[in-house]
């Protein structure tokens, strides 16, 4: 038994397992505070970035029609494209296409399903009608509105023409690595692809752990082949990915599968096997790791580097299999990091993460620092900021966007009060004292689901069992659990009364109620949200 049968690549196992189981900111949220802050758009607003459902219902399936009744099997790229946004709908075995709310299949069909139950795909090039795939990932624009895709299970590169014709630019659907001719070329599980703007082609080779150059109708090999041998099961060896920076020619990859280029045209490169983010200088031709750490140690056998999570100076940042990348307007370098089911950003030197809690999948919409992904795979900035992920084993296009003010809000000279999409309104304007946010405790209490009763200058608020006991003048808040003895909360500045209104601190009772609070400096507000969304 050869590798070729007795190890799947780490991107179908990925796939196979999930099938089976600003940028342009709102004003109020971004970019002003970009602005004010000399910041990158992104890392100025993270806090305010909120994760949403764009299509999808989270079946298993192929279904067109409205967005929110779509069904997807597996997407696994994207690509905005005149005005909408094209999906590989790997599983599918289809390029989809979301536009003006509604799911369309751009291309492509299945012949039915295999032994393991998932659709198959063929190598057939034609009209839409015609035309098939075998698990299509990444996709690129050209210069002529063409749509370049990276298909995988037929180690080929197909185009899709303005009129929904396929054909068939490179490889003849057979693996192996070989220059020469396009059509007479050969690949091996190429996962993602990027397209300069004078037509070339850039290839991510993954299973041959190489990037390849299409350009005037040749395939060229840009790097080293790997040369690490390991015993993948007793009795079963094979090479391995590598790892090298320096000289392109001789700079070695493992399984690279995402690929951007940036405003110089030069290449980010997710170096998937080696947890780490590759940038090539095409016109120095080098190769240097940007994020992840400057060394690779393999354990003995091991396909793959250790994966890991932790944010900070790129240099110390840790990931766990990044696959799809995408490069902003301000020149950051979005990535999802698809075992840490996360969204990451690369900038001004360090790594942030913008979406998902590392670690742990699931598919909870809401404020992004608390929702959730499940193997997230690629990433794409839509023409209004917006970014749009491939939530492949969620089944589902998710996007994430910052927070946007309520219909009606003006800022104004006093401190507003929003609550989620509400504008809480008081005869009494919230006060700051010693930085904390003071507001009419009735008005945010009860807004917050809090019973309150007065009585003389103190005020017992309780919610689900849990009762608060606030005195005028005091900076202590006494706080009782049934059952439990009571707790005293040191406040930084006391508990006031403003024309007859006991004025209490926001952020206190907000977060003891479990949402979140953030300050909209630019807006003069306080805004008050549900961590998730109901």
């Amino acid at each position: 038994m050869n590798r070729k049968h007795a190890i799947n690549t780490f991107i179908k196992r990925s796939l196979a397992a999930a099938l089976a189981a600003l940028i342009m900111l709102p004003a109020a949220a971004g970019a002003e505070a970009a602005a004010q802050s000399g910041k990158d758009a992104i890392l100025a607003s993270r806090h305010l970035y909120e994760l949403r459902l764009y299509a999808g219902t989270g079946e298993m399936e192929w279904r067109d029609g409205a967005a929110s009744q779509a069904a997807f099997r597996g997407p696994a790229a994207l690509l905005p494209y005149k005005g909408g946004l094209l999906v590989a709908d790997a599983g599918n075995q289809r390029i989809r296409s979301i536009q003006d709310g509604k799911v369309t299949t751009r291309v492509g069909q299945d012949l039915g399903t295999d032994g393991l139950g998932l659709l198959m795909g063929a190598l057939h090039d034609g009209t839409k009608g015609e035309a098939m795939f075998q698990t299509p990932a990444g996709m690129g624009a050209a210069p002529d509105g063409s749509v370049v895709i990276a298909d995988v299970d037929n180690h080929a590169i197909r185009r899709l023409d303005a009129t929904g014709k396929v054909t068939t630019i490179a490889g003849d659907g057979r693996i192996g690595l070989r220059d020469g001719k396009a059509e007479g070329a050969r690949f091996h599980h190429p996962q993602a692809v990027a397209v300069a703007s004078d037509g070339t082609i850039y290839v991510a080779d993954t299973l041959n752990h190489v990037i390849r150059r299409i350009q005037d109708g040749q395939v060229t090999t840009l790097n080293a082949a790997a040369s690490r041998a390991i015993e993948y099961f007793p009795g079963v060896a094979d090479m391995a990915g590598d790892y090298a920076d320096g000289p392109l020619a001789s700079a070695k990859f493992n399984e690279p599968s995402g690929l951007a280029l940036d405003q110089q045209g030069n290449l980010y490169v997710s170096d998937t096997g080696n947890q780490r983010i590759r940038y090539i200088d095409l016109s120095r031709g080098t190769v240097t790791t940007v994020a992840g750490g400057s060394q690779v140690v393999y354990e003995r056998n091991a396909a793959y580097a250790e994966g890991g999570y932790a944010d900070g100076l790129a240099h110390n940042a840790r990931f766990r299999a990044p696959r799809g990348l995408a490069v902003t307007p301000s020149g950051g370098l979005l990535i999802a990091d698809s075992l840490n089911h996360a969204i990451r950003y690369l900038a001004d030197g360090q790594v942030t993460t913008l979406a998902g809690v590392a670690g742990e999948a699931g598919s909870l919409d809401g404020i992004a620092a608390y929702a959730s992904l499940k193997r997230p795979v690629d990433v794409a900035v839509l023409a209004d900021g917006t970014i749009a992920i491939a939530d492949l084993g969620n089944n589902l296009v998710r996007t994430l966007a910052p927070y946007t003010l309520p219909a009606g809000f003006t800022a104004g000279d006093t401190v507003q009060l929003l609550y989620n999409q509400t504008i809480i309104r008081s005869d009494i304007a919230p006060v700051i004292r010693k930085g904390m946010t003071f507001v009419p405790l009735r008005v945010l209490a009860e807004k917050l689901g809090y019973e309150v009763n007065y009585t003389g200058g103190a005020a017992s608020i309780s919610r689900e069992g849990v009762v608060y006991t606030v005195k005028e003048g005091s900076n202590q808040i006494v706080k009782l659990i049934a059952g439990k003895q009571a707790e005293t909360v040191q406040l930084q500045a006391a508990v006031t009364v403003s024309s007859g209104r006991m004025l209490v601190p926001v952020r206190f009772f907000a977060e003891e109620a479990g949402l979140d609070v953030q300050w909209l400096g630019s807006q003069n507000a306080v805004l008050v949200r549900e961590r998730y969304s109901k």
